[in-house]
Formats: C-alpha cells, sequence, structure tokens
C-alpha cells in the first residue's frame, strides 16, 4: 500500500501543476462562460436531490458560480464543505449564494459556522485527476473519501478540466468511484464507460 501512496503523491503534483497551467491559460472571459449549467445527461442524478453540495473553486479548479446560481434557480438548497480544523472531519453547511455569508476556513472561503449543518443528496466534487473507469484522484486529505463513506447513498459527480484525465487512477480499499465526470469538452458516466459530448 504505500507504493500506492507514492504514486498517488506523484500524481497529485503532475496534475496539480497541469491543471494550474491549463486553467491559466483561459481567458477570462471564456472561464465565465464554461460550466455554465449541468449538462442535460447529468439532471436524472440531481433531480430528485433537495440539496447539492458544491465547493468554492480555489486557481485551477473548475468555477461553481454558475452552478451556483442555476441550482438556486432550479429551486435546489445548496451547500459547500466546512472543516473547522485542516484536519476535518469536513461537514457542509447550507449557503445562500451570497460571498457576505462566507467566513475564512482552513482552506479558503467556507459557509459562516452559524448556518445549517446539512447531507447534499448529490455531490459535484473538485479533483486532481480522474480516469475513465471514473476513479478519482483528491487533494490527498480523505476529507471527501470520509464524508462519502459515511453518505454512500449522495450521487458523487466529479468536475474537472480534460487535461486531467490520465489513463489510471491508483486506488486504494477506501476510494469510492463517481457517479460521472465533467469536464469543459465531455461527459463521463458509468453505463457505458464511454465519453458522451
Amino acid at each position: 500500500m504505500t507504493g500506492v501512496i507514492s504514486i498517488k503523491r506523484e500524481l497529485r503534483r503532475t496534475m496539480r501543476a497541469a491543471r494550474l497551467a491549463h486553467w491559466q491559460a483561459l481567458p477570462n472571459s471564456h472561464r465565465a462562460l464554461i460550466f455554465g449549467r449541468p449538462p442535460r445527461i447529468i439532471l436524472p442524478l440531481i433531480d430528485a436531490a433537495e440539496t447539492v453540495g458544491l465547493y468554492h473553486a480555489v486557481p485551477g479548479e473548475v468555477p461553481t458560480a454558475n452552478y451556483a446560481a442555476h441550482m438556486l434557480d432550479m429551486g435546489k438548497m445548496i451547500a459547500l464543505p466546512w472543516t473547522a480544523s485542516p484536519e476535518g472531519p469536513m461537514t457542509f453547511r447550507l449557503w445562500t449564494g451570497s460571498e457576505q455569508t462566507l467566513e475564512k476556513g482552513p482552506w479558503g472561503p467556507q459557509p459562516h459556522r452559524a448556518m445549517p449543518e446539512v447531507a447534499p443528496d448529490a455531490l459535484f466534487m473538485p479533483l486532481i485527476a480522474f480516469d475513465a473507469a471514473l476513479n478519482r484522484l483528491g487533494q490527498g486529505g480523505g476529507h471527501y473519501d470520509g464524508w462519502c463513506a459515511k453518505h454512500p447513498a449522495a450521487r458523487r459527480i466529479g468536475l474537472g478540466w480534460t487535461v486531467q484525465q490520465v489513463d489510471a487512477v491508483p486506488c486504494e480499499d477506501h476510494d469510492m468511484p463517481l457517479d460521472a465526470v465533467i469536464t469543459e469538452q465531455q461527459v463521463l458516466l458509468p453505463v457505458n464507460k464511454r465519453a458522451i459530448s
């Protein structure tokens, strides 16, 4: 298992650099247009969800502001990750969609601690890398892994750039595959493991 951890560490280093370089090369106007709303083929994964989990993107990550606005327009409640310390554990708290209702957290902006804790029914997750089998490589802290293990029924949808796809993500026993991955060019689903553009 130590070998897998070492491979993951090196893959994270390489893919973080690739992700950031890709993001930096995008014109600001282009960044604002992509990922405007979830592709129609994804809607069955979120239609029944009352609460949808998103994340507050950091440089390099797929932006989620447009998704947040769209979810609110759909009548969904939205939630963002919340942690009291870098070690976790991670929970989710409701978010109104306003920057004024965020506070500084260990990993960046997060909902104010007074906001109610909730368990999203569907979850859009950031990632470092992914493969065609919908395996996800995260930041390495285990925050999403821990939350998903406690809420296995929640739909797990990864958001990433096409450059983040690799041949195979090294997996450990606790790793859970995603239900879908959305990039700026395609949607990957587990039904047939085929990219849908």
